[in-house]
């Protein structure tokens, strides 16, 4: 198998200066995703209070349906991105989820705010598979880590944005403040929020629409189980290469468990140590927005140097390093003695926790066919996402509902779920190392 005879560098559509801004268009849009996303994590109090629901309740509205419709949703638009162009794929997605997250302000029963949540997940489960599958086909594999790394910034630029404009907004906005709309009735100071981050998408998504689709490229496929269909090329690819698998897929899942744990985080300082909205998202949001991406962008740099000094296993390789350095501080984080500790501890947390959504994709991107990227990174979305955005906001809520039956205690729900999860990620994605190496090896890549 060899690569495509024009690389993405000489193709006089798809320069790199043209590819880099396509990536820096997809990673606004991701922002924008994760703006609308984690902009409930700041309102637990209020709609907790509305609603009469519990933590559990919670979140399942944050984690639970969202996690599953936008990982279960992800398979066939996946799909489709492997067949039609996914500009347009992703401009309808932005612009549903942009909809949808303004709906989530009109929302006046627990049902109503649920069943918006769940448009948000559908039409952001557009995204990322589709953006995989752009990015693989604009970069070869020295230059594609840090072309995620890039993309993926979008994650820590949404969620710091989301909790320190939107602390400052919650602050200011809440006030016991009622506004009667026709037709929708009343809405209070929260239902505002949703409706103000949820609007400006519409323009991301005609920006979106400006994009040119690049040329499909990469390793040919005619070995790849010829003839098959879709699902059989599939299972042929899990079942040649299962640990390596078993790594990619579970084991990042697994660590997606512990970086979707944050959406407790601005909860943990307001319950511990009596913090307010604007102060607990100044801080959290600032560990987001400067170590978050620091850590992505620091996760392209390396790997994509490894990978030119010869270690083709670069981004599994680091990934295994990365998770190793973040036991300790995840397990004590929520412990510290006092609130200065404790949020000093976010930063390399946040630094560690970008590494992997930056490598594992890469890894994914470089040993899967071309024909199939789209829907491997959608399986990869629905694992991660199924443990992740899913088990990830759950697990503590369940400690801390049913074993230590406080709410007040939720710092070792966080830091009991925090022993559980991030051994095993290590042991698992280390588990893969041998046959990505083997996978490269049969791809020629060197």
């Amino acid at each position: 198998m060899t690569r495509s005879a024009t690389p993405a560098s000489e193709s006089p559509l798809h320069s790199y200066r043209a590819a880099w801004y396509t990536t820096a268009v997809l990673m606004v849009a991701y922002t924008f995703s994760f703006l609308d996303r984690q902009i409930l994590n700041l309102l637990v109090g209020p709609i907790k209070h509305d609603f009469a629901i519990s933590d559990v309740q919670f979140a399942f509205l944050t984690g639970g349906a969202f996690g599953i419709f936008y990982t279960v949703m992800g398979l066939p638009i996946g799909w489709l991105a492997d067949r039609y162009p996914r500009k347009w794929i992703i401009t309808i997605g932005v612009a549903l989820w942009s909809l949808m997250t303004a709906a989530c302000g009109l929302g006046q029963t627990f049902p109503a705010l649920l069943a918006a949540r769940i448009g948000v997940a559908v039409g952001e489960a557009t995204l990322t598979p589709s953006s995989y599958s752009i990015l693989a086909d604009l970069f070869d594999r020295s230059r594609l880590p840090r072309a995620m790394s890039l993309y993926m910034v979008g994650i820590y630029v949404g969620a710091g944005t989301a909790t320190i404009v939107g602390g400052v907004t919650v602050a200011a906005v809440f006030q016991d403040l009622v506004l009667t709309l026709p037709v929708i009735g009343p809405i209070t100071s929260w239902h505002l929020v949703f409706l103000m981050v949820g609007l400006p998408g519409l323009v991301v998504a005609l920006w979106i629409a400006t994009l040119p689709e690049p040329r499909r490229h990469g390793f040919s496929s005619d070995q790849e189980a010829p003839g098959r269909s879709s699902l059989a090329r599939l299972a042929h690819f899990f079942s040649s290469y299962p640990r390596l698998s078993l790594s990619l897929f579970i084991g990042s899942a697994a660590f997606a468990v512990m970086n979707y744990m944050d959406a407790w985080y601005p909860e943990l300082f307001i319950r511990t140590w009596g913090w307010g909205v604007r102060q607990t998202g100044l801080v959290n949001g600032s560990a987001s927005l400067t170590a978050g991406p620091l850590g992505m962008l620091a996760a392209g740099y390396i790997s994509g140097r490894m990978i030119r000094n010869g270690q083709a296993d670069a981004c599994l390789r680091l990934t295994v390093y990365v998770v190793a350095a973040m036991v300790v501080p995840a397990i004590l984080m929520p412990l510290m003695p006092n609130p200065i500790l404790m949020a000093a501890l976010l930063w390399p947390i946040k630094f560690l926790g970008g590494f992997a959504p930056v490598l594992t994709p890469s890894a994914l991107q470089v040993v899967c066919p071309p024909t199939m990227r789209a829907q491997m990174s959608a399986i990869y979305i629905l694992l991660t996402g199924i443990l992740g955005i899913s088990l990830g906001p759950l697990l503590p809520a369940l400690f801390t509902d049913h074993l230590f039956h406080d709410e007040h205690l939720l710092r070792y729900s966080l830091s009991l779920s925090a022993c559980l999860v991030v051994p095993l990620a290590l042991y698992l994605l280390s588990q893969g190392l041998p046959e990505y190496r083997s996978r490269l090896a049969t791809l020629g890549v060197t």
